[in-house]
């Protein structure tokens, strides 16, 4: 019986982690680059992800309704979510705050990828794990960004 060797060797996709206080409550956010997607989870007090979301962030062609992210050189949108990306509910999102939360969430994020790599065509799966959701506002929002911008 030949003998096997186990090498060690480093995970094949790129990883990135940030953390930090969201809402009074300590918050994860881990970045993983895929050759196929980009997966990021978003989880408070260790909760286990239990929303998750995609969204498609390559421009169908092939879809005229859909004509892809065009830059423009006007500023007052910015900071808007890109309007041809869509989130999708892929499991959980039960309760109604959560998946507007989820959604709108997963849009900004796509949105801020495509404006730092405005060639990206992965799949970007968004995993949710946050506490209090229906309770977030504003600057709480801005503070997961906030996480998530410091991993992209």
């Amino acid at each position: 019986m030949a003998e096997s060797t186990v090498e060690g060797s480093q995970f094949p996709a790129a990883s990135k982690t940030a953390s930090g206080i969201v809402n009074g409550l300590h918050t994860n956010v881990s970045l993983i680059s895929f050759s196929d997607k980009i997966l990021l989870t978003i989880t408070s007090l260790s909760a286990p992800p239990a929303h998750w979301i995609h969204v498609p962030l390559a421009a169908n062609a092939t879809d005229p309704m859909n004509p892809g992210h065009f830059p423009s050189h006007d500023t007052t949108n910015e900071l808007l979510p890109l309007t041809h990306l869509t989130a999708t509910t892929v499991l959980g999102g039960t309760k109604r705050d959560e998946e507007v939360f989820g959604q709108t969430l997963a849009t900004t994020i796509g949105s801020a990828i495509l404006m730092q790599r405005p060639g990206e065509e992965r799949m970007l799966v968004v995993g949710l794990g946050l506490k209090g959701v229906s309770t977030m506002g504003r600057p709480a929002f801005e503070e997961v960004i906030g996480l998530v911008l410091e991993c992209l």
